[in-house]
Order: structure tokens, then C-alpha cells, then sequence
């Protein structure tokens, strides 16, 4: 056997040992990974329904001026996608956190109970999908009345609107 073969052969075993022990050390966890990759939108309707993917509808989008106006008729909740240390540091009044990762605990959230009341769900701002990811998962929950603020919390700090710490 030439060294190159010799080599190849020991590369190959190298890698299927690897790939042996990190599946069975997966299998041993409490909590295993996933085999394979599920985008965050993915993961959040995969827990919240099986066929979310499918029937979940997309939420309205709404603008600034419409979301000030809801938020001062109290026409709506508001939901606030981001983690918890942003919500900390400050989030629209009488706004609630529900951050992506924590949806499907939704249902131990009082101020969720009534699937008619309209929600208003917002993150940092147009670049953030994690506004649109709650909305969508809110939505194949069976609430019927999701909006989306695409501005966020960037441009409701910074256009002065009511702040909450």
C-alpha cells in the first residue's frame, strides 16, 4: 500500500470515528440537537403547529402612523419580540415580551388568552424578522387578529413616542 493510500485510509477512519462519536454523544443529550438545520421561522411554526408551515398566513404590516394611532386608541396589545435584556432597557408602553425562542409558552401568557384581541407585534426594527416570525407563529395559534409594526423599536424611540423602562 502506497503512503497516499495509507493516508487516505486513516483520514477516512479519522472522520468516520468523528462522525460516530458526535452522533452518539447527540443521542446521549437530555435535550439532542437537530440532525439537521431548521430556520428560525421554520422551528417556531414547527412547535407551535405541524401544519403551520402550510395554513399560517403572513401578518399585516402596519406603519408608523397607524401603529402610534392604535397604540394611543389601546385598539390593540403590543408584543415585544426582542430578548428580554432589550425589553428591559426599554419597549412601548403597555407592551408585552414574548421573545421568538419563548412562543410556544404563549399560552401561560395572560394577556394572551383571547384569541380575538388584536396584537401588535414589533422587534428593533425593518431589518429584525423576529416581529414577523412571532406574528406568523401567533397566527397558526389560532389568534386571528396579528399585526406587524415594521418600524420597531428604532424608529418609535427615536421619532420621541412614549417610552417604557
Amino acid at each position: 500500500m502506497s503512503w497516499v493510500a495509507r493516508d487516505i485510509a486513516l483520514i477516512a477512519a479519522a472522520f468516520a470515528a468523528s462522525v460516530v462519536l458526535g452522533i452518539s454523544t447527540n443521542v446521549l443529550r437530555r435535550v439532542p440537537l437537530p440532525m439537521l438545520y431548521k430556520n428560525p421561522e421554520a422551528r417556531v411554526l414547527s412547535a407551535v403547529s405541524p401544519a403551520a408551515a402550510i395554513t399560517s398566513g403572513e401578518p399585516e404590516v402596519l406603519e408608523y402612523k397607524v401603529a402610534v394611532q392604535t397604540w394611543k386608541a389601546s385598539a390593540a396589545l403590543f408584543v415585544d419580540a426582542r430578548n428580554p435584556p432589550f425589553f428591559e432597557e426599554g419597549h412601548i408602553p403597555r407592551s408585552i415580551n414574548l421573545p421568538r425562542d419563548s412562543i410556544v409558552q404563549a399560552g401561560s401568557i395572560a394577556a394572551l388568552a383571547d384569541k380575538a384581541r388584536p396584537l401588535v407585534v414589533y422587534c428593533s426594527g425593518e431589518d429584525c424578522d423576529d416581529s414577523r416570525i412571532v406574528a406568523k407563529g401567533l397566527l397558526a395559534m389560532g389568534y386571528s387578529k396579528v399585526s406587524v409594526y415594521s418600524g420597531g423599536w428604532e424608529e418609535w424611540s427615536a421619532s420621541g413616542s412614549p417610552v417604557e423602562k
